[in-house]
């Protein structure tokens, strides 16, 4: 009876960690992946600036919030860190004074239009560069990786770029319009890829 009770027991408190049967059998913030309680399942669960890779978050080679980022001679385009190039929004052909600042992308987690401090960060330095440039109207559109229906990654989209729109307003930025594009521009084919492709981007009116 007594060797009865105790296999019972054994069975009731499930897998032995790391093994697991579903999230609630690893520790917070880990996952269970393949019945292994890993660091993450997908990027939305790693850092900015982190890829999933095997279950762990990695750096990314490269990537950068800004120019502060990078090294000299170089600056921060799509969160990678390029050699520097003259930017086709100004008046000169000298990087010197406000003319040295150019619209960043934004990017978002998976199936979410929030906004985290990366991204705000990158807003924040999006309305200052319209400041600096005296740039008169600036239009947002948003964007989504492949998965999930047209519709939704149309409606998706929307909501990025007025999450966007609205935190500019906020910020005192005038003359902010949004559209959406959906998944219809989206080039990656898997989580590594489909990053890049979830994201608002500021073109000058």
């Amino acid at each position: 009876m007594i060797a009865m009770l105790g296999a019972l027991s054994a069975l009731a408190c499930g897998p032995d960690y790391p093994a697991c049967d579903d999230d609630d059998d690893c520790h917070e913030n880990e996952y269970c992946v393949d019945n292994q309680c890993q660091q993450c399942r997908d990027d939305s669960h790693c850092a900015p600036g982190q890829t999933c890779v095997g279950g762990r978050c990695e750096d990314i080679e490269g990537y950068c919030n800004g120019a502060g980022d990078c090294p000299d001679g170089q600056e921060c385009r799509n969160n990678r860190c390029v050699a520097q190039q003259m930017t086709d929004l100004g008046d000169t052909d000298t990087d010197t004074g406000s003319g040295a600042c150019e619209l960043q992308v934004v990017y978002f987690a998976f199936d979410s239009e929030e906004l985290d401090s990366s991204a705000r960060n990158t807003i924040s330095a999006n309305v200052r560069c319209i400041r600096d440039r005296g740039m008169g109207a600036v239009h947002v559109t948003g964007y989504t990786d492949p998965r999930g229906t047209e519709e939704y990654n149309l409606a998706l989209g929307d909501r990025r770029a007025r999450s966007v729109q609205q935190y500019m307003t906020s910020l005192g930025a005038e003359n902010i319009t949004a559209s959406s594009m959906g998944e219809e521009m989206s080039t990656g084919e898997d989580e590594a890829g489909y990053r890049f492709d979830r994201k608002v981007t500021f073109t000058q009116r």
